[in-house]
């Protein structure tokens, strides 16, 4: 297998080179995302953690990362790393990605030399980090798509929301942020703001509501026309091994 190649700035790293200098060994698991209308699964959500301190939460993992000038690397490692386990998996696989990673001039060339896997990949931009060329990003995920890489948008609802950019990007998926889900049964307001997402999104966009903590919000959200879910209702995140 070829080692991951990373450019940053003028120096050349290898992928190795990153994990011998980190404390951390990167790996995932894997949360369900349920559809609502069969209660089938249609994917999973790669999460990482460190396999020898699961405690430590990945921001602060991400966080060490980006004062270091490598969190661009660490979210490559992540990808490969996530798309190496699930390999052997038919079902998609959500993966979380900072914009300014797709914005890395070689993220492409990196892509087309290490994913190699026909992994049913869908990227989650992170809505909670400025974009600083929405043309360039459109570019981008144009031809991720052209390899048949699907996008969603994590956390709508939450950060710097600038909605209109977000949907002119054609997202596969938009999840709405956990918000939303917390008591939806018994708050108009978040009902009347889901309904209109759903009206304004379901004829050219998937609606995944996360955050699904409680029957009757999962009740009310297939009620108002969401399609799929996730939360710790319908399946809390385990490691492969345990992916039924």
């Amino acid at each position: 297998m070829l080692p991951i190649i990373f450019f940053w700035g003028d120096k050349l790293l290898m992928d190795q080179d990153f994990k011998n200098e980190s404390k951390y060994s990167i790996s995932h698991w894997f949360q369900p995302i349920y559809q609502l209308k069969n209660s089938s699964i249609i994917g999973y959500e790669a999460l990482m953690r460190d396999a020898s301190q699961p405690q430590i939460s990945p921001v602060d993992i991400f966080r060490e990362a980006d004062k270091n000038g490598q969190r661009s690397i660490l979210d490559r490692i992540s990808i490969k790393t996530a798309i190496e386990a699930f390999k052997d998996e038919t079902n998609y696989l959500f993966l979380n990605v900072f914009p300014s990673t797709l914005l890395g001039g070689d993220f492409l060339s990196w892509w087309d030399i290490n994913i190699s896997y026909p992994v049913p990949v869908v990227l989650e931009l992170l809505e909670s980090e400025p974009i600083i060329d929405w043309e360039a990003l459109k570019k981008v995920t144009k031809k991720l798509r052209a390899r048949g890489v699907k996008i969603a948008v994590d956390d709508m609802g939450i950060g710097y929301s600038f909605f209109q950019q977000w949907i002119e990007l054609d997202p596969d998926f938009v999840k709405l942020d956990r918000y939303f889900a917390d008591n939806l049964s018994v708050s108009f307001q978040k009902q009347k703001t889901v309904r209109s997402l759903v009206d304004l999104l379901s004829d050219t966009t998937k609606l995944i509501i996360e955050g699904i903590e409680r029957e009757e919000d999962l009740n009310t959200a297939e009620f108002l026309g969401i399609p799929y879910a996730q939360g710790f209702l319908l399946g809390r995140p385990s490691p492969k091994k345990d992916i039924l």
